[in-house]
Formats: C-alpha cells, structure tokens, sequence
C-alpha cells in the first residue's frame, strides 16, 4: 500500500487518470462523494476519520480532478469497479466504506459483487431504486440545466477539473443519462449483501425514510440512522465512527 501520511495521488484505473488522496494511518477507509463534488467538500469529515483510520479519498470520472472519458458512459457498476481496481493497485484486500449519496449507490454496487473487499458498509442519503426519489426529485435531477446547479458544485467544478469550466454542461448532461435508468437494484441483490451496513438519512432528505427502512430492511447485517433536522447526505460522524469501530459479536 502506499505511504501514509501521502496526499494526492494518481493512479491508471481502466483508461482513466484517477485522482486520489490519502490521509492518516489506520485500517483503511475508502470515502466516496456524492455526484459531481469533490472530496474537498468539508461534509466528507476527512481529517475527522484521518484521526483513526487511513483514509482512500477517491474522485471518480469526470469529478474533481479526475477527467471524463467521453467514449465511456456513465454507471454505478463501472464506477465501483474503478474504485476496486485502485484498491487492488494500492495492495488493499479489504476496506470500510463509506459513500454519499451516488458514492453510496457505488458502495453498495461493491458490497455485492466484492464482498471479500467490503469489511463495513456506510451509505448516506442513497437509493437503490428510482422510487426512493420524495416529490420531483428525480425529474429535476434528470432535467435541471447545466447553470442552474447549485452553484458552489459548479465552482469546485471550474476550479479543479482538467477538463475545463467548458466541459461542465457535457459532464452533467452524461450523468443525467445514468440517473434516468439507475439505480436499479433488485430486493434480491440487496439481501446478498453481506457487510454490516450502517444506512444514513436525514428526515428531511430527498430519499425518502420509507425507503431508507426498506433499504435497512433488506440488508441482512444492516442498522438505520434517521438523523433529524438534516437534508440529502446527512453525516453524522460519531455514529459512523462508533459502528466502524465496533467489534463484530459471535452473531454477525
């Protein structure tokens, strides 16, 4: 694995520079952002759970600093086995992680089909199928224009982006496609997901708490989180550091 204590990084993963950053020492802790943010955010609590683990900050295709590959669509699963595939270069066999909204839909994309890797699971504000939406959401999400999104993703965006301010349009207009069909998870991929799995939400999210339960529900080694008066991404950090210290019991 590389050194602790080295920050940015780049990796070749499947035809893409991937960026990346490390941070502390510890088990390793792989963070994912939500769609179109970068790992500098201040909700991704990085020095926080620097303090106790090493923690993989990773920046997915068209992200942060990381460029988009406009011969490649965008998917959940493909995503996830980027992030599997940067694991296997930087010698991890096995991780806790933790996604936000889409980087939770890519974290639980790899407790399914790498549950070898994914010793915990923490998603906050995800769905794993359309209807988990509350109200419009989904038809603004599929709809909104490229300068109408809120404004400080658009900034992180211009900022860091290889690509250019130019490419932004593009790069949201290539999302909104994945977010037309996915996620699509079925009840029976989200029972073979064996990690115990911490699910997050805020009451007041765009994720609905009724499916944040089911979600809960179908998890067979899953506890819920409602955190109150907290929207989409809802973090709280002590819970998460409590379960991701846990020892798992005889039952688990």
């Amino acid at each position: 694995m590389a050194a602790a204590g080295s920050v940015g990084q780049r990796a070749d993963v499947n035809g893409l520079s991937v960026y990346y950053e490390l941070h502390g020492e510890g088990l390793p802790l792989v963070l994912l952002s939500g769609a179109t943010c970068t790992i500098e955010r201040p909700g991704m609590e990085i020095p926080f759970f620097a303090s106790e683990f090493q923690v993989i900050a990773i920046e997915q295709m068209g992200h942060g600093r990381t460029s988009d590959a406009i011969d490649r669509e965008f998917h959940y699963h493909d995503m996830a086995e980027d992030v599997v595939e940067l694991l296997r270069q930087l010698g991890v066999a096995t991780a806790f992680v933790f996604g936000f909204s889409d980087g939770g839909i890519v974290g639980l994309d790899m407790a399914m089909n790498h549950p070898e890797l994914v010793a915990k699971l923490v998603v906050s504000g995800a769905n794993f199928r359309l209807d988990g939406y509350s109200g419009n959401t989904l038809e603004w999400l599929t709809t909104v224009k490229p300068e109408d999104w809120p404004a400080s993703f658009r900034k992180d965006y211009e900022r860091l982006s290889p690509d250019g301010p130019g490419h932004w349009p593009l790069v949201l207009q290539r999302i909104q496609r994945m977010w037309v069909d996915e996620p699509s998870y079925s009840d029976e991929q989200m029972a073979s997901i064996t990690s115990p799995t911490l699910v997050i939400a805020g009451d007041r999210d765009v994720i609905t708490a009724e499916h944040s339960v089911a979600m809960f529900r179908a998890i067979p080694k899953a506890q819920l989180c409602i955190v109150p008066n907290e929207g989409h991404g809802a973090m709280a950090k002590e819970t998460v550091m409590t379960f991701l210290k846990q020892i798992p019991g005889p039952a688990d």
